[in-house]
Parts: structure tokens; sequence; C-alpha cells
């Protein structure tokens, strides 16, 4: 049996973290015990535990804007080096063999790695642009360090491949993976947030932070609302931590929209299926290539048909003109088009359809888990 230590790099419910939950519960126990390490506490360390996964939270502090000044990278190398006795300590503890670390912004498996001397992978759920410094010394360090880094998506190994530190036969993709719901379940969030049962929703679902697109997708509904009276508009999720002004922002931006009545902002829901069960049409509209989306896929996986931006994960995720439309990035007028050739009740169904066979053929649960237990054995 392998004990596996899996770095990650927060505690809430979001996409790399319901990776992370859907991975180490669905390993075989027989082969793999995992550790799980998170930097506070949250909804992730409560459903780890609810599955009986081992976790530890340290305090390590994760790679984020904050500390690119002065005082920040002092406060950041403090807690990095306090962090990395504790993270040797637990390795030791529970016998690790192997690492893995979840995400880019996790660098505390560098220093471990070197500790306890045992392979390191770095599995990448991001397409980093800017600043440019920090794609390119991550994609440095992920190159020297990990044995096997893995993608999420071609697109998230190509570009890690452009800042040309990768080793021949050193990236692998393997695909999000998602478990299908067999039942169908009704039950939706329309009655209480004063949605009409005949509305004809679109939805976006996702972090409100500077790149996920609410504001492209709120343009781009705004040009439709006035043409057709029953389309309403919804946004589920929030913000980081310290960037709550984001989400004030919007709601401002709604109130002030004059369509305030018809579009309707859920904020954080743990019930995902009753959020896509409100909407018709799902819309992902990130301004930067999104590595691979996990809500897309959950989207698809509930039939819904998907508009989005052509760049990044969504652009393998989608198949144009039959699981949705793919739309060329910013640009909103296509956008708005794209949106309203779905407000027909046939084709927003066969899409739909399309859309979940697609989702059990080529990103199920069963696949995901398989390749990670396959690259486990093989370290």
């Amino acid at each position: 049996m392998k004990t596996i230590m899996y770095l990650h790099a927060g505690a809430e419910m979001y996409g790399s973290d319901k990776v992370l939950l859907q991975l180490v519960t669905g390993l075989d126990k027989k082969q793999f015990k995992p550790i799980v390490v998170l930097p506070e506490h949250g909804p992730l360390e409560k459903a780890l535990e609810t599955n009986d996964i081992q976790t530890e939270v340290v305090a390590y502090p994760i790679l984020r804007r904050k500390y690119f000044n002065p005082k920040g990278i002092f406060n950041y190398a403090s807690g990095y080096f306090k962090a990395e006795k504790v993270l040797a300590n637990l390795a030791i503890k529970y016998h690790v063999d192997l690492i893995h670390v979840n995400t880019l912004a996790v660098l505390e498996g560098i220093t471990l790695k070197k500790r306890i001397k045992k392979p390191l992978i770095w599995h990448v759920h991001e397409i980093l642009l800017s600043p440019k410094f920090m794609w390119k010394l991550t994609a440095y360090l992920s190159a020297k360090y990990a044995d096997k880094i893995v993608v999420v998506s071609n697109a998230t190994g190509e570009h890690l491949k452009k800042a040309g530190y990768a080793k021949e036969n050193q990236i692998v993709t393997i695909y999000n993976g998602i478990n299908i719901p067999k039942g169908l379940e009704n039950s939706d969030f329309r009655q209480e947030f004063d949605i009409p049962k005949n509305a004809f929703v679109f939805g976006h679902v996702g972090r409100i932070n500077a790149w996920k697109g609410q504001e492209d997708f709120l343009k781009a509904s705004l040009k439709l609302m006035s043409n057709y009276s029953k389309v309403h508009v919804l946004f589920s999720g929030n913000a980081y931590k310290g960037e709550e002004w984001r989400e004030e922002k919007l709601k401002k931006e709604i109130n002030e929209s004059g369509f305030s009545d018809r579009i309707h902002y859920l904020g954080f829901q743990h019930e995902i299926r009753k959020v896509f069960n409100t909407m018709n049409v799902f819309v992902s509209s990130s301004i930067r290539p999104d590595p691979f989306p996990m809500v897309t896929l959950e989207a698809m996986a509930n039939s819904k048909p998907i508009v989005s931006y052509d760049h990044g994960g969504p652009s393998e995720l989608i198949v144009n003109a039959k699981t949705g439309y793919l739309v060329q990035p910013h640009n909103i007028d296509d956008l708005s088009l794209k949106m309203s050739m779905l407000i027909n009740p046939k084709l927003e169904s066969k899409f739909g359809v399309v859309g979940r066979k697609r989702v059990l053929s080529e990103f199920s649960e069963t696949k995901f888990l398989q390749n990670f237990s396959f690259l486990y054995g093989d370290m």
C-alpha cells in the first residue's frame, strides 16, 4: 500500500477542491492511503472527514497576489519555512511514499520532497498568463522538482511547455472526471428567488474574481433582455476572503442594470444540482483561458447546453453546434447571439442530451480514477 500526502491550496468547495475530494475518496483503499493537508479550515475539511479521509490543517502560505510586495514576500517566506518543518514531521509520522501537490499555488511540496526524498506529482489546474514572471517561475519550479506534472487539459500542458522548462514526457494530461447523477433531481431555486416557472434562464456559476467573466455574461445578457421578456439570468458563486468588494460591485451593476427584477444573485450554493435545475443554459465567459472548468462538466452532466468562450479547457470539452456553442473570446455581441440561438426548447434539449452522453463516454469518474491509479502505481 502506498501512502500519499496531498498538499492543497484551500478548504472550500470549488473546482480543484471537488477534484481533490473526488480523487481521494474514490481511490482503492487497499492500494492507496491518502493523507490530505489543508492550509485552513473549511467545508472541504468537513467533507473529507465525513468520508474518513485523514485530514490535517497546517497554516502554510498559498501563492497569491497579496504576497507580491516587499512586506508580502517577507510574510510568505516566514510562513513557508515555519510550515515546512510541520509538514516534514507529518510525512514522517504517516510514512509517506508519494507527494501530490494540488495546484501551482502550493510550493511547499518542493522542500518537503527535499526533506523526505520521495517522488512528487504536481497536479496543475491553472493557466497562468500574468504576471508573466509568476508563470515562468512556477513553470520552472514544477519542471525542476516534479517527477511528473499532471495537467487537467492539453491547453494547460501546452501553456506550461511554452515556458521551455518541461522535460520530455514529464507532462501527462489526465482529464477531470465526474460521477454522473443517475436519478433526476427535480427541485430548483425558482420559487425561492422569485423566478417564474416559464422563464428561460441563463446561468453563470463560479468564483467571483478578476477573470471568471461575470461582467461579460451580464453585458451579453442585457443585450437579450429587452427583446426577450421571458429571459432571466442567475449568478451563483462568491469571492475570495478579502475580495468581497467584487460581490458588492456585481450586485451594484445588477441593481443599476434596469432589469434587476430578472437578474438573480444566488451567492454560493451547496446544492449545485438545484442551481443547474434552475437554469436552461449554462454560460462560461472566463476572460482568461480556463484550464478545465469542472462546473462546465457538471452542467453538461446535468444535460445543460453550454455557451462558452473558445479557449482553454472548454475548447476540449464542448463540441461546437453539438453540445453548445463556442464563441470568440471577449466578443460580447457573438456571446449574446449564441445565447439567443439557444432560446429554442428543441435545440436546448438536443444539445443537453448529447452533452450528457459525451461526459459519460469521455469524462467519467471511473476513467479519471483509473488514470491516477496507474500513474501512482508507476511512481
